[in-house]
C-alpha cells in the first residue's frame, strides 16, 4: 500500500471506526508506521486489538508480535503467547513461526536484569511446542520454518521428543479437521 493521503486515511478511520476488521488492521498499520499520519505504536496497538478482538488472525498475530517486543504495548509473555495462538489455531503460518521461535528461543522479558532474562528464557523454553509450531507453519507455506525445525531437532531434540511433537501435530491437525 502506498502512502495514504488525508482523504483516504479520513476514510480508512470511518470504515475502522463502524467496526470493519479490514480497515481496523489496515488503520493499526498506518498508526504503527506513520502512514498518513504521525507514528503511534500505541494507537496502532489499540487497533489491533480491536480487530484481533473479532478474530481477525492477521490482526492477533501482529499484536502479538507486538506483546513479545514491547512495542505499542506492555511486553507480557502471556498475551504474546494468547495473541499468537489464537491466530496459528485459525492456521495463520506466520503466527506459528512466531511460536515455533519464541519456545525454541525462550521468551526474552526485558522488563528484568540479564540474569533473570537468561533463566526466563530457559524456563520457557520447549522444543516439543517449537517443533510443532515450526512443521505447522512449513505446512502452511512457511520456509524458514523448516530450517529452524531441522536446526533445533538436530542440535538440541531426543527422539522421544520428536516423537511426542509429531503426536501433537497429528492431534492438532485433528481438532482442526473435526
Amino acid at each position: 500500500m502506498g502512502k495514504l493521503t488525508a482523504g483516504a486515511f479520513n476514510q480508512l478511520r470511518k470504515d475502522a471506526e463502524q467496526g470493519n476488521v479490514q480497515a481496523q488492521f489496515v488503520l493499526a498499520g498506518a498508526y504503527y508506521n506513520g502512514n498518513g499520519v504521525a507514528r503511534n505504536s500505541v494507537e496502532g496497538a489499540r487497533w489491533l486489538l480491536r480487530a484481533a478482538e473479532q478474530g481477525y488472525a492477521p490482526a492477533q498475530c501482529d499484536l502479538g508480535g507486538m506483546y513479545v517486543k514491547g512495542a505499542g504495548v506492555e511486553q507480557s509473555y502471556q498475551d504474546a503467547l494468547k495473541w499468537l495462538r489464537k491466530a496459528a489455531e485459525q492456521g495463520d503460518a506466520m503466527a506459528q513461526h512466531s511460536l515455533g521461535s519464541i519456545y525454541a528461543k525462550g521468551f526474552r522479558d526485558k522488563s528484568v536484569g540479564f540474569f533473570y532474562r537468561v533463566v526466563f528464557a530457559n524456563a520457557t523454553r520447549d522444543y516439543v511446542e517449537a517443533y510443532k509450531w515450526f512443521t505447522l507453519a512449513a505446512k502452511n507455506g512457511h520456509e524458514q520454518s523448516l530450517k529452524d525445525r531441522a536446526f533445533i531437532a538436530k542440535m538440541w531434540m531426543k527422539d522421544y521428543q520428536i516423537a511426542r511433537a509429531e503426536q501433537l501435530i497429528r492431534e492438532f491437525e485433528q481438532g482442526i479437521k473435526t
